[in-house]
């Protein structure tokens, strides 16, 4: 058994270290699951006994241990068909509390995959409309987000109440490391594009810019994190 163990975290850890990041071409590759965590060592563990997951995948920086209840977005390995989770997140009271009227509701993972001016595609046939976000956070291709749903009776179609970011931060006062036309770097790993960037009306980001930000979790071309939001507290005229 220990044999086995190894052979699988190897094979995860050679693939993080050949790949550099996670590919999501689409949600029909990935499944949100509930569980609990079954077994645990200092950097990975195991969910519903079968479900890999290293430490670094876990958000919020929430304390993991056996026996707590956690959502995760789910990947199957098309060569060997061992379950690794992309995304985890520990459920906390608040998230398991339901009252007697939403008893149908539950949350999930899932990822952006497409986005067109009027919707948000979590699927080919599953959108949500683009007007129910406002503000700071508007999705990206690539966003992952966590959605308060239930099923409508009598079909599998979504019925979508509620939608966040999966994880969200600010990060005060860090650099514009790059620009190419509409992207950028920010602190040269965090990626944003003038395409879905909310920030002051006539700020447009200049290399070498000192920003404050608010960042989400985000697979894009070379990052897993995408600005949403970006103030300047210091430009380079």
């Amino acid at each position: 058994m220990q044999r086995i163990l190894r052979g699988i975290l190897n094979f995860f850890w050679r693939r993080a270290e050949s790949d550099g990041k996670l590919q999501i071409q689409d949600n029909f590759k990935l499944k949100s699951v509930r569980g609990i965590v079954t077994h645990l060592c200092p950097d990975y563990g195991w969910i519903n006994e079968t479900i890999f997951f290293h430490i670094s995948v876990v958000i919020d920086n929430m304390p993991v241990s056996i026996g707590r209840r956690v959502i995760a977005l789910v990947e199957e390995d098309e060569t060997t068909h061992i379950l690794k989770a992309v995304k985890v997140k520990i459920m906390t009271n608040c998230d398991c509390d339901t009252k007697p009227s939403e008893l149908d509701r539950e949350l999930c993972i899932m990822c952006v995959t497409s986005v067109s001016r009027d919707n948000i595609y979590i699927s080919k046939e599953t959108s949500i409309p683009a007007q129910l976000f406002s503000g700071e956070f508007m999705p990206y291709k690539g966003d992952f987000l966590l959605i308060d749903y239930s099923l409508k009776p009598g079909n599998s179609n979504m019925n979508i109440h509620t939608v966040s970011p999966l994880n969200s931060q600010r990060i005060s006062e860090v650099c514009v490391t790059s620009i190419n036309g509409r992207t950028g770097v920010v602190d040269d790993f965090i990626f944003f594009t003038l395409d879905s960037l909310h920030t002051l009306p006539v700020y447009i980001p200049a290399l070498n810019d000192i920003v404050n930000v608010v960042v989400v979790d985000s697979i894009q071309s070379h990052y897993t994190c995408r600005v949403v939001a970006m103030f300047p507290v210091k430009m380079l005229y």
